[in-house]
């Protein structure tokens, strides 16, 4: 079993707040809209 710090260390990746140009284009229209309107409130950095 996992002790009780095994399971604080792993809680799976952290959000993602940098976005590149090229990840943006693979993305589907609504997923992509809320994204870029956090981009544009700054709460998510685009890359260039």
């Amino acid at each position: 079993m996992r002790t009780q710090k095994q399971k604080d260390a792993f809680r799976g990746l952290p959000r993602k707040t940098y976005w590149h140009l090229y990840s943006l284009q693979n993305l589907q229209s609504e997923k992509l809209a809320r994204i870029v309107n956090k981009i544009l409130k700054k709460e998510y950095v685009l890359i260039k």
